[in-house]
């Protein structure tokens, strides 16, 4: 049986995995796979009869309809063979053209809000003025910084995910106020530039900041915008110290996304506010994103329970993504998973996304998910993922992200969806696509 593998162009495949089951039960379930082989520099494979389990029986059992499965990372794609009489010794040529199984692009309306006042009489703008105490670097515009937050989060998600920036708000009002100030007094533009003045912000770091998300969200009628779904999400773009929280969830059953959910929120549909600071850089911003990702990814599985479980079989297909050489170790000794928003693969401590140390790696597989095979291990490092712009932290969110499932359909195993991006941006519409599904 000769298999040719080409791209939805018609161009060949390498090293396309073509699996071959009895059945098509066991073929969508990922159960007892026959034989799995890769295709050439041609898209090109052969499968014998004496290959198959089954040799030592008569050919005639061995005669009849297999089930392929054919994958190479987002392309792929399930047929029937034709019929297969190695009785014959006859060759059977067939032709699989792949799909894209990328998921259909979800859009996201996202409000920008930029806490960046312009001072007088200087006529400039926080991020123009002020210096982070003990340093010499200047703060980013969050104009630019939004925009490049945009695309590399629409590039991670291997563009199944399209944010489109339906409101930007230049602000001269801000909602931030003094932990130690029973009267939660908002700060003014004035306020806050007179502590960002002080030496080593001692008034900050004393007293603590805190963010008053419900009179921001009706402040500027987000709550009611939610609602009539002109916007799905709010990106704020502050000042260090603006008290807000990397991500927060209001509405209707709004959970845990690295911060308490809203407690009175005056949106019925949940809203997701990231609180973004503009003295950090790019790779700090899609941390944060990487954290509400983690936070909703374990209010689909569950929360990580390593401890508590001692056979590869008892984790979650999040807990397997998640696992880092450290703590897949109990596991399966010597390999690693991808890791999470801390730890990559070869960590051995928070931030340590320079480490030159090898291991032995399962990312690849999660680029095919969700046909998890346990097959493809490698050896990387830091270069696996590089330093971009002169960050290897840059380099580890972009990587991370990247290979979080976005493809269509559900994973057979688990129920859960294969696009994981879909219940971080729209967790309801998600969850009910899932049970629908």
């Amino acid at each position: 049986m000769n298999i040719t593998v080409t791209d939805p162009t018609g161009g060949k495949i390498e090293n396309a995995t073509v699996e071959l089951y009895n059945s098509l039960e066991e073929r969508n379930f990922g159960r007892n796979v026959i034989i799995s082989k890769q295709t050439d520099a041609n898209g090109f494979v052969s499968i014998t009869g004496n290959e198959l389990p089954e040799k030592h029986q008569q050919l005639e059992k061995i005669n009849g309809v297999y089930y392929l499965n054919i994958f190479r990372q987002n392309l792929r794609k399930r047929v029937e063979t034709k019929f297969v009489d190695f009785r014959d010794n006859k060759k059977v040529e067939q032709i699989v053209q792949l799909e894209n199984a990328n998921t259909k692009t979800i859009t996201v309306k996202v409000a920008v809000v930029y806490e960046n006042p312009v001072l007088l009489p200087q006529n400039k703008r926080f991020h123009e003025l002020f210096i982070t105490p003990g340093y010499s670097f200047k703060w980013n515009n969050p104009i630019e910084l939004s925009r490049n937050y945009e695309k590399a989060l629409e590039e991670a998600s291997g563009y199944t995910v399209d944010y489109q920036i339906v409101k930007e708000i230049d602000a001269d009002r801000l909602f931030t106020f003094l932990k130690n100030d029973p009267q939660k007094k908002l700060l003014s533009v004035e306020d806050v530039a007179e502590y960002l003045k002080e030496d080593n912000w001692n008034t900050f770091k004393t007293s603590g900041t805190s963010y008053d998300y419900n009179a921001m969200v009706q402040h500027y009628g987000f709550d009611k915008m939610r609602d009539n779904g002109e916007i799905h999400e709010v990106w704020v773009w502050t000042f260090p110290y603006g008290g807000m929280w990397e991500s927060h969830m209001m509405g209707k059953d709004a959970f845990w996304i690295n911060s308490p959910p809203n407690e009175n929120p005056p949106c019925t549909e949940l809203l997701s506010i990231m609180g973004l600071n503009y003295e950090r850089d790019l790779a700090c911003a899609l941390e944060s994103y990487g954290h509400r990702f983690e936070s909703t990814m374990m209010q689909v599985y569950g929360w990580w329970d390593y401890d508590n479980k001692t056979d590869l079989s008892q984790l979650s297909t999040w807990e397997k993504y998640s696992a880092y050489g450290l703590i897949y170790e109990k596991f399966e000794k010597g390999k690693a998973q991808v890791g999470n928003v801390h730890f990559p693969p070869n960590g051995e401590q928070d931030y340590d996304f320079g480490n030159t140390t090898y291991v032995i790696s399962y990312v690849d597989q999660w680029l095919n998910y969700p046909y998890l095979r346990g097959t493809d291990a490698r050896k990387i490092n830091r270069e696996e993922w590089g330093a971009p712009e002169g960050s290897y932290h840059l380099g580890w969110m972009k990587y991370y992200l990247f290979h979080i499932p976005h493809y269509k359909g559900i994973n057979p195993n688990d129920g859960k969806l294969n696009n994981w991006w879909h219940y971080v941006v729209d967790y309801n519409s998600a969850i009910k696509k899932q049970t629908i599904d």
